[in-house]
């Protein structure tokens, strides 16, 4: 990587460019950018998007077939409940999910439909076998680990796994 900066009078780095951290945080940029492009070619061909494909893989693979809740499926992709309420009704109306009331209680649940079973089962993954296939099973199990370290240490700095002590 680049030199190390020097810190100016207020305390920032005065030149990021040099900056390791920023350098590598380019790099994770660029490679997610060029990562998702190429699956976006490969999911034109079913005329979906990446966060299409998100959640009918989300949907597909939790543990038991009684849906997700919007707020799970916010939290799963890491966005805000009114954005995946309006991603959701746009995949209602083509046909990829349906709404129920879940068993024994009164909140919403998000079910995949048999269409969307069926487009999930032909969906390829050839653009991410063939990127990830330049990792070996070990490079892949540290850098899922260093993922989950980055992503677990942003969720903190962003509160966004605080749970006020009070709350069950």
């Amino acid at each position: 990587m680049g030199t190390k900066s020097k810190k100016g009078t207020s305390g920032r780095m005065e030149d990021p460019v040099t900056d390791d951290n920023f350098e590598l945080w380019v790099l994770l940029d660029q490679t997610e950018e060029v990562i998702s492009r190429a699956r976006d070619l490969e999911l034109d061909q079913y005329k979906l998007t990446q966060i299409q494909a998100k959640v009918l893989f989300m949907l597909t693979n939790q543990d038991n077939n009684g849906g997700m809740t919007l707020a799970e499926i916010s939290k799963w992709l890491l966005r805000e409940p009114h954005s995946v309420l309006s991603l959701i009704n746009r995949m209602e109306k083509i046909g990829l999910v349906r709404r129920v009331k879940g068993p024994g209680d009164n909140k919403m649940r998000i079910l995949l439909t048999d269409k969307a079973r069926e487009l999930y089962s032909q969906t390829t993954r050839r653009a991410i076998s063939m990127i990830f296939s330049a990792l070996s099973q070990e490079d892949k199990k540290q850098f899922q680990s260093y993922l989950k370290k980055l992503r677990n240490k942003a969720r903190s700095l962003l509160g966004m796994d605080y749970k006020p002590p009070f709350l069950p």
